[in-house]
């Protein structure tokens, strides 16, 4: 048994220590006693690829690269512990949501919390601390009594750890029954290695480790005890024995601390003293091509109050070939500038993309800048990071399915489900377009509730006028016909859901409601079709994407019926567990190419094999990370709880010092070319500061800064550096085209541009497109007239219009062009607005009238009451055919239908005053005039040739008889204005009767 430590700075070659003598004894013995090397997570990919390209190496039977978590999962196979339920961060946060509906009378604190967005996933993060540091519900009970004793705890810490401990005790007892925590699993290995066969015969490597939780530390001293050889690398500069204290400032206080710690066990433990190399070449193999980077990474520690020398570069010997530090105008300048510059290293040194990673300090404000950036220029690349399935069309149809339960068949709703096109049949064709009509059909009469599910078939149709007394229902035709089909697609499978999830007496029957839904619509098969798509389009981690939600799914409600099968909850709460769960769904990729730009973020990825590295946003405030106190405890209450003698993962305090070694080990990763940059601006043009890392490494290395980076080319700048620009046909045909609209405007643009203009027009897959930049610049927003004959084929020969028709043409020709030349009208929605308001005055005005005179009875003579109560009675007529019903459809409208009986009863109160003391009596209403009307239409001879008749409708004419001669009075009302504002023109003729 043999326990060794191999240690040194980076790039002195630790892990390639490890794999070379993983090779060396697979090359001698192919078979023989495990091998096994022990890395992070993340690492495994890398490191297995590593293992097994080495051409030499025919097999590894007996080798294995394994995380923690999968050597627990092996030695478990042997010992016994898989038959228990495994459940993973999506599950313990479907099972505190319910610990916390259940004790929500009994929280103090967290019983508001419970509903707020990323309460449950900041408790589930305290909970896996305290396991990973080995804390029990009854540790907690034990520290009680102490913190509020000796610390005098303030009342808020108070109630949190009273919720803290009620909630946890619940959570470990649901756990404890059945259930395997990915958290227990390395407690249950430390108790297996004793007894684990293939870990006493098995030598291990570990590395790429920089700290341990006390959980694995466990798990290290049971290896220590039990294995033939452990070997443990650290990136550390000397050796430390047991009983040492690091100095909290030390570069390496990380790695310091975990060998000092290391040795403390090896020493409780009884075993014989570790063995340890110290990797200390004079030159580091990592930068036998790079002497600066050497220097640097020897330098590092020493950068500060100016104690590292400025580097005097070698004869011949250029900085930018293996340094440089570069600003932007703004972060996509940036980016830009970083992608020219890996095209210029991969075309001109036969660099592979493999080669090359990009790494950030806050992923989220680069990642979709980079994934634009790199899809432009055509870069094959991969973000090292989980993915959120949020926006997956399959869990949009089963949020949105849920709500159209819980909301009674919303619109909003419905239309996301349908959306997804997972209700479209799977040998469907054009049907999209179907439910895009559906849904132009359900926002003009306000579809929704019963109107879905009480199986008629929808026969609404439009009307042209109010003054129709019956809707008609005409025989369906095929466009109906196809509406109700769609209409079926929809809710033949929610109907049938909502019904089952609604009868469910427990979550059992909840989820297996919304497993059926599932099935009905073909969900898998669906998810397959379209994994085969996106591998067909050349998208394999859109394809894996598709391939893996399926099982994502269905693990998550596994485990929900697992852990509350037989629990009864509301369709509200259960919507909520739903929600909780695929919020925490992440979904794992391995990259899809051997070849391929590595993008991660400095902190989690752990990268090997890069010969150059592009750290990106290097600015004050993010490198180092200022830290967020975003947990359920606050720092203050965390130091509190550690001077109690409760162990706890860190504090902000030491994260932050921690930050240099972060820093260290991100800066050290390249082999050959390390790119530091940082933008002056951000989105909203606020200035941004550089780190303060620049300023040091500046000073170290007196030359490494480049010219300022521009969001596009500038004639200032040299012909070389704006040649630099031209790196991909995407991005430089936009930047052809700035130059071009600057040499219009009276500016210069050099031959350089000229001749990038030939190149395109020379390119025929690229001359259509300089076609239409050409035309956009030279575009102007002034329209040219319709040609003659285009006018004839829009408009006819015969141009029969109404005088609103030419207003609106006088107003806005362009409007009248689409609404009359191409016939486009605006999407009807179910509501009450201006227009329809005064159609329904003007058709309550003319109902008024009618009746009048089929009763004989004159409007003068009327009373104010028996106004009011006629008006009421032709309101209450109209209404219901007013854009389907929708004055009954709320108390609301009914409010307003109140209303407008009143406006309408107060008009015919003063036109009846008006009756009274004037001569004037109605001859007609609604009196149309055009071809085949009453009144003869007005013709007009255009210019052109052709002929123009107006045509139209005149509200009400009005008779009065003089001495000398009859009057008529014609009355036109603008049904367009609101009605407050309602316009009447009125127009007087003289009669000789």
């Amino acid at each position: 048994m043999t326990i060794r430590f191999v240690i040194g700075r980076a790039g002195s070659g630790k892990s390639q220590r490890c794999l070379t003598e993983m090779k060396q004894v697979l090359a001698a013995e192919p078979e023989g006693h495990p091998l096994i090397l022990l890395v992070p997570e993340q690492a495994t990919f890398q490191a297995e690829h590593a293992l097994v390209s080495d051409p030499a190496i025919h097999g590894m039977i007996r080798a294995q690269v394994l995380s923690f978590h999968r050597l627990a999962w092996r030695v478990m196979q042997e010992e016994g512990g898989t038959a228990r339920l495994p459940i993973d961060d999506t599950g313990k946060k479907l099972l505190l949501t319910s610990i916390l509906h259940k004790h929500k009378a009994q929280l103090q604190l967290f019983g508001h919390s419970a509903e707020k967005m990323g309460f449950v996933d900041r408790l589930n993060q305290l909970f896996t601390e305290m396991k990973r540091y080995c804390v029990t519900a009854e540790q907690l009970d034990v520290h009680e009594s102490k913190r509020a004793t000796t610390l005098g705890e303030s009342g808020l810490l108070r109630q949190k750890m009273h919720d803290i401990r009620l909630v946890y005790r619940s959570f470990e007892s649901e756990l404890a029954r059945q259930y395997l925590d990915g958290e227990d699993y390395l407690t249950l290995l430390a108790e297996q290695i004793p007894n684990s066969a293939y870990l006493k015969s098995a030598t291990i490597w570990i590395d790429g480790f920089h700290g341990f939780t006390p959980q694995e530390f466990a798990v290290l001293g049971a290896m220590f005890a039990s294995a033939r050889d452990v070997t443990v690398t650290l990136c550390l500069d000397r050796e430390l024995q047991a009983g040492d204290t690091p100095d909290e400032l030390d570069l390496f206080h990380p790695t310091a601390t975990t060998m000092v710690r290391l040795q403390e066990l090896i020493w409780q433990l009884g075993l014989p003293a570790a063995e340890v190399d110290v990797l200390a070449p004079e030159t580091s193999p990592r930068y036998e091509d790079s002497p600066l980077l050497g220097y640097l990474e020897r330098s590092f520690d020493q950068r500060i109050g100016g104690r590292a020398q400025p580097y005097q570069p070698m004869a011949g010997e250029k900085l930018n070939d293996q340094f440089v530090i570069q600003e932007a105008v703004h972060r996509r300048a940036e980016v830009e500038g970083a992608v020219r510059d890996m095209l210029q290293v991969v075309r001109e040194q036969g660099v592979r993309w493999r080669e090359i990673a990009i790494m950030v300090r806050n992923m989220e404000g680069y990642q979709d800048l980079l994934k634009s950036v790199l899809t432009d220029y055509e870069i094959p690349h991969f973000f090292d990071q989980k993915r959120t399935v949020l926006h997956h069309p399959l869990v949009e149809f089963i949020r949105s399915a849920l709500e159209v339960v819980q909301h009674n068949w919303h619109y909003d709703a419905v239309f996301r489900c349908a959306k997804t096109d997972l209700l479209i049949p799977i040998d469907g064709v054009t049907e999209r377009q179907e439910l895009d009509k559906l849904e132009n059909y359900v926002l003009a009469f306000g579809i929704q509730g019963y109107r879905w599910t009480d199986g008629k078939p929808w026969t609404y149709q439009f009307r042209a006028n109010l003054e129709q007394a019956n809707e008609g229902i005409q025989e369906q035709t095929a466009e109906m016909n196809a509406l109700n089909r769609s209409k079926e697609w929809i809710v033949k499978p929610l109907l049938a859901f909502s019904q089952k999830i609604t009868q469910a007496k427990h979550v059992k029957g909840q989820v297996e409601a919304l497993y059926e839904l599932l099935v009905i619509v073909q969900a898998p098969d669906k998810l397959e079709a379209w994994s085969q798509q996106a591998l067909a389009e050349g998208k394999p981690d859109k394809a894996r994407e598709h391939a893996q939600m399926w099982n994502s799914v269905m693990d998550m409600l596994d485990q929900l019926v697992e852990t509350m099968g037989e629990d009864h909850l509301t369709l509200e709460l259960f919507n909520g567990l739903i929600e909780t769960g695929m919020e925490s769904m992440k979904l794992g990729l391995v990259p899809p190419s051997m070849d391929q730009l590595l993008i991660g973020s400095m902190d989690r990825t752990r990268s090997s094999g890069i010969r150059y590295a592009y750290i990106l946003g290097v600015n004050d405030g993010v490198i180092p990370a200022q830290m967020d106190e975003k947990g359920v405890l606050t720092e203050a209450e965390r130091h509190v709880l550690t001077e109690s003698g409760l162990p706890m993962a860190d504090g902000s305090r030491r994260k932050l010092l921690d930050e240099q070694f972060i820093i260290y080990t991100s800066l050290t990763v390249p082999g050959k070319r390390l790119w530091l940059s940082y933008p002056l601006a951000d989105e909203e043009g606020k200035s941004l500061l550089p780190s303060e890392i620049i300023k040091q490494l500046s000073r170290m290395f007196r030359g490494a800064e480049r010219p300022l980076l521009l969001a596009e080319p500038s004639n200032e700048t040299s012909e070389s550096e704006q040649s630099a620009y031209m790196a991909h046909p995407i991005p430089t045909i936009s930047y052809l085209a700035v130059r071009m609209k600057h040499w219009m405007l009276g500016g210069k643009m050099t031959d350089l541009w000229w001749e990038t203009y030939n190149w395109y027009v020379d390119q025929p897959e690229w001359r259509m497109k300089l076609q239409a930049l050409v035309h956009a610049l030279q575009y102007t927003n002034k329209e040219k007239a319709l040609r003659p004959a285009t006018s004839r084929l829009l408009y006819g020969q015969n141009l029969r219009a109404s005088v609103s028709r030419m207003e609106k043409y006088v107003a806005c020709p362009f409007s009248h062009f689409v609404s009359h030349g191409l016939r486009l009208q605006e999407r009807r929605v179910y509501r009450l607005d201006a227009p329809d308001i005064g159609q329904l005055f003007h058709a309550a005005l003319n109902q008024f009238v009618q009746k009048l005179q089929q009763d004989q009875l004159d409007w003068g003579s009327l009373t104010a009451e028996q106004c009011m109560e006629r008006s009421a009675q032709v309101v209450d007529e109209l209404a219901p055919r007013l854009q389907g019903e929708i004055l009954l459809s709320s108390s609301r409208y009914a409010y307003i239908a109140r209303k407008l009986k009143q406006v309408v009863g107060r008009a015919a109160i003063v036109l009846g005053e008006h009756a009274k003391h004037g001569q004037f009596i109605p001859l007609g209403l609604e009196i149309d005039f055009g071809p085949g009307k009453d009144l003869p239409s007005l013709t007009f001879q255009l210019d052109n040739g052709c002929t123009m008749e107006i045509i139209g409708r005149i509200d009400r004419v009005d008779r009065a008889d003089g001495e000398q001669a009859s009057y008529c009075v014609s009355l036109i009302i603008n049904r367009v204005k609101p009605l407050y504002s309602c316009q009447r023109f009125i127009m007087g003729y003289r009669c000789k009767c």
